[in-house]
């Protein structure tokens, strides 16, 4: 018998050229897309004469969330409990690898930041002490925006959407991917 003339040889043959084919390249050209989504997470996109990206934007709202939380033990006390949760929560906001760590600290960072408001006017702090307090929160709000507009929000969004259905499921998992955090999109 020779080798050319097995036809059932030749079908276990074309079978795993056609399994290796959707599960390797598929995997790939998904592993492809997920890095172009992060590598426009953290460097943005060019529009125009500024490149902005989610992570940079993410950082700014950490640094506003910290001034306020400085301003609030200034004038409301030291031990305010809610400039210390403010606190703990941008200790899980770093450059973690874990979008749905920063996600999360994030979320609890609008919520604080208004809670930090309410107190802060609440407690009828001068108008002349709340100068730094509220630029800090009008920036942090200011940054939501860009945060909420963000094209990273969309290509997530369609990249997690992409991982639907068969092959594509099972090509992600045999790659280790997994969807991607899309920041409330």
């Amino acid at each position: 018998m020779r080798l050319s003339e097995n036809r059932v040889l030749a079908w276990i043959v074309l079978a795993v050229v056609a399994v290796g084919s959707v599960f390797g390249l598929g995997g790939g050209h998904l592993a492809r897309e997920r890095g172009k989504v992060m590598d426009l997470f953290y460097d943005g996109a060019d529009s125009g004469t500024t490149r902005e990206s989610m992570d940079a934007y993410l950082d700014r709202a950490a640094e506003c969330a910290r001034t306020m939380s400085s301003e609030a033990k200034l004038h409301l006390g030291a031990d305010d409990a809610t400039a210390a949760k403010m606190d703990e929560a941008m200790a899980n906001f770093g450059d973690d690898d874990s979008l749905d760590v920063r996600y999360a600290a994030y979320t609890q960072l609008q919520g604080l930041s208004d809670e930090l408001y309410n107190k802060f006017y609440a407690d009828q702090v001068p108008e002349a002490d709340r100068v730094n307090f509220k630029v800090a929160y009008d920036d942090f709000w200011g940054a939501d925006k860009f945060v909420q507009r963000d094209p990273y929000r969309t290509q997530a969004r369609d990249f997690n959407d992409s991982l639907d259905g068969f092959p594509a499921d099972v090509a992600a998992g045999l790659w280790g991917l997994d969807a991607l955090n899309t920041f409330g999109a």
